[in-house]
């Protein structure tokens, strides 16, 4: 930023962009990698344990409502990170607009940051209840254990 005008100069401007740049594209190689890792890996656990460990289960419910948390902890992981990279593309377009001095970038809004924080926390919180009614029924359903 210029210390007389607030406005950013072309070296600071070219590496904020550089660096959205690079964090939209990072962004959306950890996209990739949690969605194949928690799907493939809560389906495997869940799978196993029924094949192996409990093949006569009860409250099957528990299980199935397992699986649909973490179905919709991935859809909602999916908009999060669908949501980042168009903010990011929001802020470049704000110091775009800084960068050309039509606005400045302290005037400008992104909301899909806020759009992006809740949509991550959302997902931790259903993955999280994913968790805890796979590990109810794994509970009701160890070996040793009377099934109603």
């Amino acid at each position: 930023m210029s210390e007389e005008n607030g406005w950013m100069d072309g070296e600071t401007y070219h590496a904020e962009r550089h660096l959205l740049i690079d964090a939209e594209r990072e962004a959306a190689r950890s996209f990739d990698k949690a969605m194949i890792t928690l799907s493939a890996g809560a389906l495997a656990l869940s799978i196993t344990f029924v094949k192996n460990i409990a093949p006569n289960a009860s409250k099957e419910w528990l299980l199935f409502a397992a699986w649909a948390a973490f179905a919709l902890a991935l859809v909602v992981i999916l908009a999060s990170f669908v949501c980042s990279q168009a903010g990011m593309r929001r802020q470049r377009q704000i110091i775009d607009k800084d960068f050309t001095r039509a606005c400045r970038a302290s005037e400008q809004r992104n909301c899909w940051q806020k759009i992006v924080s809740g949509l991550n926390l959302t997902s931790i919180v259903i993955f999280v209840v994913g968790v805890i009614l796979l590990a109810l029924f794994a509970g009701s359903n160890l070996p040793g254990k009377e099934n109603p």
